[in-house]
């Protein structure tokens, strides 16, 4: 009997001890479950966080624009700053966030056609800050509809019934043999155009037409009466430079189609060669 009773004394600590380790298990798979949750739920605050705060900043009015608050600099008088807002209205209430800037600066150039270029920064926490470059109008040219203005890429920035004074007449070249009225070509007035936006203020001010042959050879008359033979429109910045410098004397010709030797000739026909290139700039 004795020894049943060890026997069985010793199956009932196993059965403690079984339970015990039961319960153990089942307290630490509760206790992981509980740690589970309470990741999942931290994570899912943060995630929403994360999303209203993208919300709030991007989509919402937080920092919506206002078009009102679009302020603009550097425009001549010939673009106002009603023409800009109107071309960046569609963008209202679009958050700051979203908005390309490089895009906008591309839309403001390309819709007025006065502008050269402009540049869009953000003025936070609803505004834009738009700076222009403006076309300046060096020339003009008659066509069957009045007069086209010109910039110095020969882009049309009006048409006017009357030529506007201060600006250099492009004329036909007068060398060339046709017969009946005489059209100036696209690449006659580009040519003309590249020079005459090349000259010093100084120079320009006193340049009261120009002309091109079809090869691009430049001619320009000065309100003087002189002339001047520019040639081709390489080196316009050297030759713009030793031209203002030529015309510090008094001649009936300048000759600035070969820079690195310029000329002069006065009205009796006798010619000089002028100082160097690096003297004259």
């Amino acid at each position: 009997m004795f020894g049943r009773r060890q026997v069985a004394l010793s199956r009932g600590d196993d059965r403690v001890v079984s339970t015990g380790l039961a319960d153990r298990l089942k307290e630490r798979q509760t206790a992981l479950r509980r740690l589970r949750l309470t990741r999942a739920v931290k994570t899912a605050v943060v995630v929403l966080a994360i999303v209203l705060t993208v919300w709030a900043l991007a989509f919402s009015p937080l920092l919506g624009l206002q078009v009102r608050r679009i302020s603009v600099a550097g425009s001549d008088g010939s673009v106002s700053d009603k023409q800009v807002r109107d071309v960046l209205a569609s963008y209202e209430g679009d958050s700051l966030l979203r908005l390309d800037t490089g895009r906008l600066s591309t839309q403001v150039s390309d819709k007025l056609v006065r502008v050269r270029r402009a540049q869009v920064t953000r003025a936070w926490p609803h505004g834009l800050r738009v700076h222009l470059t403006m076309r300046v109008p060096v020339a003009t040219v008659q066509d069957s509809d009045g007069y086209q203005v010109l910039d110095n890429e020969a882009v049309v920035l009006e048409r006017v019934s009357e030529a506007p004074s201060g600006l250099v007449t492009i004329v036909p070249d007068s060398a060339a043999q046709t017969s009946g009225p005489q059209r100036i070509s696209a690449k006659q007035v580009a040519a003309v155009t590249q020079v005459v936006g090349s000259l010093t203020p100084e120079t320009l001010a006193q340049v009261s037409s120009g002309s091109a042959t079809e090869a691009g050879q430049v001619t320009l008359t000065l309100s003087s009466g002189a002339s001047v033979v520019w040639g081709n429109s390489q080196d316009n910045g050297l030759k713009a430079r030793v031209l203002a410098t030529l015309m510090t004397t008094t001649a009936s010709v300048y000759d600035v189609s070969s820079p690195h030797r310029p000329t002069t000739r006065s009205a009796d026909g006798a010619a000089t060669t002028a100082a160097a290139p690096s003297q004259a700039s």
